[in-house]
């Protein structure tokens, strides 16, 4: 009898594992709280500056993970309090602009520098806690990959639409560029942060370049036709092969 009892208990133990194992493995993962997503979210997006600089010394990368934090922190609580004020400004800017109303343009980009005022010392402060851990090729390292390389793209195809530009207005379309990184750094939103761009890149054509003799409408224009009819050398050279 005990012997038929031990085999029933063995048999209903061999039955219920599977089960069991199935509603281990079908069960509810652990709720990922507010602050751990966050703070995931966080990384995500120090990581590619950090890989950018590549620091040896586990110390200063520390350092630089904890300012980068601190000003991603920063930049997160300012915006939410402004950007409303913010879109409906860069708003009024696409809009004067579309219009071709040069002074309400430069009227809104002014308002929004007002705005931006409020945040400088924030700036500051993150591009000094920077400075005094990391070198100034390193600092620019952390600006470039904050906005996506954008001086160093804008500025070489600024080389091929502008070919003749001397060695004094590359200077200049340069020094614009990275003006334009200054206050795009301060940005949370890529879209944002390539309006800053467009700001400075209206700056260096239509202002600076014009005046320096250079026609940019039809520069660019021919550029695009010189793409256009690169891809299609490129193009009939392939299908000739």
């Amino acid at each position: 009898m005990k012997q038929i009892i031990f085999l029933a208990a063995l048999t209903g133990f061999f039955i219920m594992t599977p089960a069991a194992v199935r509603a281990q493995t079908n069960a509810t993962p652990p709720a990922v709280s507010a602050a751990d997503r966050e703070k995931a979210t966080l990384e995500k997006h120090l990581k590619p500056v950090l890989t950018a600089l590549n620091l040896a010394d586990a110390d200063k990368a520390a350092k630089v993970h904890d300012i980068l934090a601190g000003q991603f922190q920063a930049l997160k609580v300012w915006h939410a309090q402004n950007d409303a004020a913010i879109k409906d400004l860069w708003n009024e800017f696409n809009k004067a602009r579309s219009k071709m109303n040069v002074t309400n343009a430069d009227a809104a980009l002014a308002k929004i520098d007002g705005v931006y005022a409020a945040f400088k010392p924030q700036h500051e402060k993150f591009l000094a806690d920077l400075s005094a851990v990391l070198t100034p090729e390193q600092v620019e390292s952390v600006k470039d990959t904050l906005t996506i390389n954008k001086v160093k793209v804008t500025y070489n195809v600024y080389l091929q639409i502008f070919p003749t530009l001397t060695d004094a207005q590359k200077a200049v379309v340069l020094q614009d560029l990275k003006a334009a990184r200054e206050q795009a750094i301060d940005c949370e939103a890529m879209t944002e942060k390539s309006a800053f761009f467009k700001k400075y890149k209206i700056q260096i054509e239509d202002v600076y370049l014009t005046a320096q003799g250079y026609d940019p409408k039809q520069a660019r224009k021919d550029f695009a036709a010189k793409q256009k009819a690169d891809a299609a050398a490129k193009k009939s050279a392939t299908e000739n092969k």
